[in-house]
């Protein structure tokens, strides 16, 4: 175990002298996103034209889908938006297709993403995220992913494309195009109140210049003015775990279930925090819900760490390389599995993680 933890050492002095100031929370990101303001971008197309999204401002409403060639579900996000925009491109509705093929999009990628929206027959534009930036500025934890912006606001975000939310997210476009939505619907998309969104925001900012005790009462004001808004539930129980206070964390984060017993996000949360305590039976339990789910990426990684940390090492592996599949962007599948393989005696591994790693957050900061 010497020259596993010297790796650790290593790769992660590095990562805290170059990465400090990063602040990816990708894990929630889903939760930030609803009822904010979406991030401007300029891409360029195929034909090395650019596409911004201000200048799809008079649009009623602009739905971003992110995706790939390599991502078993975005051949089948990229038709379905396909249909819904011949039938409602003259309602207001635009669609933008981004295209986060690699960090680094070659010429052979260029080429594979031109074959596919050919012969997808295409029709909304298609922009390339070359540098991963609009990726990363939105947070996006799996390919596909579809953001949807209404009236200048997040008012939607879809991770995947599993088959109730693809359906309830359709609901809520159909609905903003003016037209009732089919019987089947179950929910619309919740927005929250936007003082408490105000309010989040100001904790968060707390946080980032590590004032932590002036972030807890802002993050519970934030609960008190909407209940509903799961997100300053999570950041307060990370602020609780980070204090060594796992059953204050604890006990939020089951406030909020108890609120959504349903909600993905919470529950991932939930059972990562179960297992960095040791509670890893009521871990798996959780996070093999959430996984069934197929639409947050994060629920795989917490899962595998789970079954990891319990001892499941080739159910871990087969878990870690699922999330990997849904988003080889995201550093945090590397640092639970390098984890994991280091508690297996696996050093090699171990460090070729560290190391990817640490290529993540160079491009990132390029």
């Amino acid at each position: 175990m010497k020259n596993s933890t010297t790796f650790k050492v290593i790769f992660f002095v590095l990562f805290l002298v170059l990465f400090s100031c990063y602040t990816g929370t990708a894990a929630t990101q889903v939760l930030h996103l609803v009822g904010q303001k979406p991030s401007d971008f300029s891409l360029k197309n195929l034909k090395g034209e650019t596409i911004t999204l201000s200048d799809y401002s008079d649009k009623q409403v602009v739905v971003l889908l992110f995706w790939s060639t390599w991502s078993r579900k975005s051949k089948d996000a990229l038709t379905r938006f396909n249909s819904f925009y011949q039938k409602y491109r003259d309602k207001g509705i635009q669609v933008i297709g981004i295209n986060a093929e690699n960090q680094h999009i070659s010429d052979k990628d260029a080429e594979q993403i031109k074959n596919l929206i050919d012969e997808l027959g295409i029709l909304y534009p298609i922009a390339l995220d070359n540098e991963l930036e609009t990726f990363h500025s939105y947070g996006v934890v799996a390919l596909p992913t579809t953001i949807v912006i209404s009236e200048n606001k997040i008012t939607y975000a879809l991770p995947a494309f599993p088959l109730m939310g693809t359906e309830e997210m359709f609901d809520h476009l159909q609905t903003l195009a003016g037209e009732p939505p089919p019987a089947r619907k179950v929910r619309t998309g919740y927005i929250p109140k936007s003082d408490a969104v105000a309010t989040a925001n100001l904790a968060g900012k707390m946080v980032k210049k590590k004032m932590a005790q002036m972030a807890y009462p802002l993050y519970k004001k934030a609960i008190q003015k909407d209940p509903r808004y799961l997100l300053p539930y999570i950041e307060l129980a990370k602020l609780y775990d980070a204090d060594t206070k796992p059953k204050e964390a604890e006990a939020i984060l089951r406030e909020a279930l108890d609120l959504e017993p349903e909600n993905m996000v919470i529950i991932s949360e939930l059972g990562f925090l179960l297992t960095k305590n040791d509670k890893t039976k009521e871990a798996i339990d959780l996070l093999g819900r959430a996984v069934q789910s197929e639409s947050y990426t994060p629920a795989y990684y917490y899962f595998a760490y789970a079954l990891g940390r319990d001892g499941q090492l080739e159910k871990s592996l087969t878990a870690f390389q699922q999330a990997v599949e849904l988003n080889p962007f995201e550093p945090t599948i590397y640092e639970l599995r390098a984890d994991i393989y280091e508690s297996n005696n696996m050093v090699k591994d171990a460090a070729s993680d560290y190391k990817k790693i640490l290529e993540l957050f160079l491009q990132i900061q390029d």
